[in-house]
């Protein structure tokens, strides 16, 4: 019967939401009987789609609008839409290309690398008036990027890159593990911020605490056996946060800033002697913190305010839980329902709108993935 009803929903709200059009999100396809959450899909389309990810994310700071990315099909191209939450309106940004977005949390801009005539170039769009802007052209001489951070205050761009092999290396030679490059924006000068032997740097992040340092994952390689979490500073160094061995078991590489402070919240692996695998901690700290030792996240994230937490368990049914840091206590918000199928767009990367009103996640219900959005229940995060 559940099956039934998504897939009307599917239908009736894919015709009527058009781009630029002015129509409502429709009928909730479900309500969480505990939370009293509605539980919406969001921008449906016939192309399978994604909230791309949850530890900074891809939102404007009123909570009206997000980012849902498209995967292309055999008859529709695929792309990046802006879809606004009160009138469910879509808005294309760019079609034909799916650029991973770069990690600005909560900000009037979304960031994106896109493929040009004359090479691949830094844009952004804003998300309220639409409008689209070239930032900065990617240099293709310093290597393959990923996709990047840019600093809340516009000024600096922080990406992994994969430099180009060494001349007169062989075709089958193992690539040079990323580094992190950063770009001034404002000068257009670029330096290496990060150069670590024997570490491949990914899933960079500024933080939001005006001291715009960028949170990075370093795998060792070319067997990841230690996941190292650092917080490099502009024109300093690497300083290792309390994550890994000695402190906890190895990160599973989910990890995001705690609201404006210098903390990180982050999942770990986790064996019989686990009571729980979400830690807090920040550079300096003799240990990290156990957050919960009552339940055990995979993809997290942190509420812009910093007093929330939220992520999926690998439960039936695949529940998303919103944690308050201050009390422990913690409450399931809804069933994502998705099935893995091994690609990331059936991993929920949940996160919260910038206020507080909406869960967004993605999942893969009967085989087709799509953005979904809890709507929640006034009053209820207050409770926890």
């Amino acid at each position: 019967m559940r099956a039934l009803v998504i897939a009307l929903v599917f239908v009736t709200a894919a015709v009527g939401a058009q781009p630029g059009g002015n129509n409502m999100l429709g009928q909730p396809v479900e309500v969480d009987p505990d939370s009293g959450a509605e539980v919406y899909m969001l921008g449906p389309d016939e192309r399978p789609a994604d909230n791309i990810y949850g530890e900074q994310p891809y939102g404007d700071q009123t909570g009206r609008r997000i980012a849902i990315r498209y995967y292309k099909t055999d008859a529709k191209p695929g792309g990046i839409e802006i879809l606004d939450l009160v009138d469910g309106s879509r808005h294309p940004v760019i079609t034909g290309q799916v650029p991973f977005p770069a990690f600005n949390a909560w900000d009037d801009w979304l960031y994106y690398a896109e493929k040009k005539p004359d090479g691949r170039w830094l844009r952004r769009c804003n998300f309220l008036t639409l409008q689209t802007e070239d930032v900065a052209k990617l240099p293709p001489e310093r290597g393959s990027y990923s996709y990047g951070t840019v600093s809340p205050d516009g000024r600096n761009y922080a990406v992994s890159v994969v430099p180009p092999k060494p001349d007169g290396a062989a075709a089958d030679a193992p690539a040079t593990p990323a580094q992190v490059h950063l770009l001034d924006i404002q000068t257009g000068q670029w330096s290496v911020l990060l150069d670590k032997p024997g570490f491949h740097a990914k899933h960079e992040q500024f933080s939001r605490d005006g001291r715009n340092r960028v949170l990075i994952q370093l795998n060792q390689i070319p067997e990841v056996k230690v996941v190292l979490l650092s917080e490099l500073e502009i024109g300093g160094g690497e300083t290792r946060f309390p994550a890994d061995q000695p402190y906890t078991l190895r990160p599973t590489g989910h990890e995001a800033w705690v609201g404006i402070t210098s903390e990180i919240f982050f999942s770990t692996g986790t064996d019989a002697n686990s009571k729980g695998n979400i830690w807090r901690g920040k550079v300096g700290d003799a240990q990290a913190t156990l957050v919960s030792d009552k339940v055990r996240l995979s993809h997290i994230s942190v509420s812009r305010d910093g007093k929330y937490w939220l992520g999926d368990t690998g439960e039936r049914d695949v529940p998303l839980y919103v944690g308050r840091f201050a009390t422990g206590n913690y409450a399931r918000v809804c069933f994502s329902r998705t099935e893995y199928d091994n690609q990331q767009w059936s991993h929920c990367h949940p996160y919260l709108t910038a206020d507080n009103k909406w869960l967004i996640f993605g999942a893969r219900r009967n085989g087709h993935p799509q953005c979904w959005g809890a709507k929640l229940k006034d009053g209820w995060l207050e409770k926890l």
